[in-house]
């Protein structure tokens, strides 16, 4: 029999934070009363937060590996979400 250990659970958590933000974003999207758009705005933040320190914690404890990308490869992203909010008229 295996045991479950903190690893699996947290990254259970962060599966189920991931996949929770998704549908908070769909719903957000295909939603017409303002008042359930702002709850789950507000949810899908609380939503983010907790995802960051699961992340977080998981990275602290080499749970969770990634890559560093190069400040030319962070500035390329930056530029073309400028170039994408400028083209939706953000």
């Amino acid at each position: 029999m295996t045991s479950i250990g903190d690893k699996e659970i947290l990254n259970v958590l962060l599966d189920q934070h991931k996949l929770c933000a998704s549908s908070l974003t769909n719903l957000i999207l295909e939603s017409s009363n303002q008042n359930l758009r702002n709850d789950a705005t507000s949810l899908l933040t609380k939503t983010f937060q907790h995802q960051k320190q699961i992340f977080d914690l998981m990275t602290q404890k080499g749970w969770y590996q990634t890559q560093t990308a190069s400040p030319q490869e962070v500035g390329k992203v930056q530029q073309e979400l400028n170039k994408t909010q400028t083209t939706m008229g953000m």
